[in-house]
């Protein structure tokens, strides 16, 4: 038979199973490989337990066709027309074709899961393709053929076949009144005893069929029999939280979302566990083979049984199972809210820079025109002021002080007119900002996007244990994500914290994370905090928890979830933890700081009101403590100069002096000599 007939079979027979709603089962078969010879019993007894057991499911005879022959057409009493697909039990087109089924069963059928009913043991390579937990995407049933029932025991029990839930092996014997009977022995997978033990579960007899009414194929994980099963996890909270244990990778789970789940799993499933955290420390990256490191690869290699919380990515999907999401949370990311400006810079808050600089200019101005007045003034007749003087005078009329002396000139008369009503309103616009500044504390504005944080100052980064949030950023093809990834820094998730508190760090990571931290470490018995999460969020995904590949227990483990999402005690229990996590970070802090968040807690005002204290007017106090300063530094210069200025004016004098006295001296002798001649003369 070649690929192309068989894959033309498969095609056809999907068509047909579209198509029919009721009928006989559909013949699909090439020519060449239908005979009417063979044994009639094998194909009437498989056909029954596929009738009975599994109805609804893509039936395939992998083997010999002679053993239908002309109970090919049989019919029974469901309303389904099924489709049978013929495979040879080895060969290579035997295993594309089956690969085909594999790769395109939502294309082929509109059925959900898959009967192969073999005739005979197949070859090793058909039964590896057909059991590859990598292309489970319809659930398998095995129905198979053995020579004796040591073969049955030897295929029920094979390694290769440990993932596959529904297996049964039927052997030939003699009913006891004659005819043909087949003893059909099923595999259960967990067992007291530890390992999977081969049962006898029924018995078909040519002419009464099948002698009990149990299942073939019962929920092989409704009980694990304690068995004791393997997760692998981070610490994340609130979904998972853990004590360390000194010197090993073993874990000891403390009250988490994730934990609240596995024990109510635990305890319907009757099993117990012990959770691990990876030896690389990191949640899973993966490498250039394709394979995964962290918790999930752990998964891919079966070194755990299961993972706890795990984002749900189409990568991940391609190498573990996932439960169902029942958990969403998306990316954001924490920075410490806008620090209020220093109190003492209030004075200068309530104008811009551009008011300051224009006010000053139009008061320097102001001065010198108010001067030259007073010169022009001075020229009329009138006296002249100073410019100290006319700064005073200019200076005083913003603190509503009146001038001493006005202009008699009409032009200055109107320009101090005006001039007053310009310094009304600006004194008047500062007085009302000021009481505004002093009373409702001014902060910049909060970064709440992507972009305004690669804009900022603010350095950024993520955790440390990359995870699929690492995956994003540095495989996407987003050019905002790959400029933030290349500025990315990389720290736990304490030391992020630690960063973001100094109020120069934004962390980025799970919101949910973000908020257990903020709310339970960093926020007060008052309810204040000094953090802020962004409100924007991007990568809005969901958690499952992560099985390796073909795992027959993750549709049990998703079952017992999903019931807790319907119940809500997802939401309550998360409500609870953070209660619970509250508590213990209270519990942490030393007396000290409990005595003074109390205290402060205390002085909390319900009625509203802003009392003004040293706090707020330290600007006020500030400007006085300068203007002593100065007031005294001047005095001192002042005295300094004075000094200089006295000790020459007094040199200058003694000169005078001397140089006076000295002439004197020469006038008096000039006389005295005159006198002495004319006497003797």
């Amino acid at each position: 038979m070649t690929l192309r007939v068989l894959l033309k079979g498969l095609v056809l027979a999907a068509l047909v199973a579209k198509g029919a709603a009721a009928g006989p089962v559909a013949r699909v078969l090439s020519e060449r490989v239908l005979f009417q010879r063979g044994e009639p019993t094998l194909a009437r007894m498989m056909d029954e337990l596929a009738a009975r057991y599994t109805p609804r499911c893509l039936w395939v005879v992998v083997g010999d066709a002679r053993h239908w022959g002309d109970n090919w057409t049989h019919s029974h009493s469901y309303r389904h027309s099924h489709s049978h697909v013929i495979l040879n039990l080895s060969g290579v087109q035997s295993q594309k074709a089956a690969d085909y089924i594999n790769e395109n069963a939502d294309e082929l059928t509109r059925y959900s899961c898959v009967t192969y009913m073999m005739t005979a043991l197949p070859a090793q390579e058909v039964l590896l393709t057909l059991a590859d937990p990598m292309n489970k995407q319809m659930t398998r049933h095995f129905i198979v053929s053995a020579s004796d029932s040591a073969s049955a025991h030897r295929f029920l029990l094979d390694e290769r076949l440990r993932n596959e839930e529904h297996l049964a092996a039927v052997v030939r014997g003699t009913a006891p009144r004659g005819g043909t009977a087949w003893n059909i022995f099923t595999r259960q997978l967990l067992h007291p005893s530890g390992a999977p033990e081969v049962q006898k579960a029924n018995k078909w007899e040519e002419k009464k069929g099948l002698r009990f009414a149990s299942a073939l194929f019962p929920e092989q994980m409704a009980n694990f029999y304690g068995a004791r099963l393997q997760g692998v996890t981070l610490d994340f909270r609130p979904l998972v939280d853990y004590e360390e244990k000194p010197n090993t990778t073993t874990v000891i789970p403390k009250p988490s979302l994730d934990v609240f789940i596995l024990n109510e799993i635990a305890k319907k499933l009757n099993f117990t566990y012990e959770l691990k955290k990876p030896d690389d420390g990191l949640w899973g990256v993966q490498g250039k083979d394709g394979h995964w490191n962290g918790v999930v690869g752990a998964v891919e290699f079966r070194r755990a049984n299961f993972s706890l919380v795990l984002s749900v990515t189409q990568e991940r999907r391609l190498s573990v199972d996932f439960t169902r999401v029942y958990y969403s949370d998306p990316l954001s990311f924490v920075t410490a809210k806008s620090r209020p400006q220093p109190p003492w810079l209030k004075v200068i808050t309530p104008f811009s820079d551009w008011v300051w600089l224009l006010t000053t200019t139009t008061v320097g101005f102001a001065v010198i025109l108010y001067y030259l007045l007073f010169r022009v003034q001075g020229f009329l007749g009138s006296f002249r002021i100073t410019p100290s003087r006319a700064f005073m005078h200019i200076f005083g009329s913003f603190l509503s002080q009146s001038l001493f002396t006005m202009p008699w000139l009409l032009a200055g008369q109107v320009f101090m007119g005006f001039w007053f009503i310009f310094a009304f309103l600006i004194s008047s616009y500062y007085k009302t900002s000021l009481t505004a500044a002093l009373a409702v504390p001014s902060v910049a504005p909060t970064i709440d996007t992507l972009t305004q944080l690669l804009n900022s100052d603010l350095r950024y980064g993520m955790i440390a244990q990359k995870g699929s949030e690492y995956q994003l950023f540095s495989t996407s093809n987003v050019s905002l994500y790959q400029q933030l990834f290349q500025r990315m820094t990389f720290y736990s998730s304490d030391e992020s914290m630690a960063l973001v508190a100094e109020g120069k760090y934004a962390y980025i990571y799970f919101k949910s994370n973000l908020e257990t931290l903020v709310n339970t470490e960093y926020t007060s018995l008052t309810g204040e905090t000094q953090l802020h999460i962004a409100t924007e969020e991007f990568f809005p995904g969901g958690y499952g928890w992560a099985f390796p590949k073909g795992a027959p227990y993750r549709r049990t483990f998703d079952r017992v979830m999903w019931r807790c999402v319907q119940a809500g005690l997802i939401s309550q229990w998360v409500k609870d933890l953070h209660a619970i996590y509250s508590k213990e970070a209270q519990a942490e802090k030393s007396q000290e700081e409990r005595r003074r968040e109390r205290a402060a807690a205390l002085r909390e005002r319900d009625d509203g009101l802003v009392v003004l204290n040293l706090n707020h007017l330290q600007g006020a106090f500030l400007a006085l403590f300068l203007g002593y300063g100065l007031g005294i530094a001047v005095l001192l210069l002042e005295s300094c100069l004075h000094r200089l200025t006295s000790h020459d004016l007094d040199s200058l004098v003694t000169s005078k002096t001397k140089i006076e006295y000295h002439n004197k001296a020469a006038v008096r002798s000039g006389k005295a000599g005159s006198v002495l001649t004319q006497k003797k003369l």
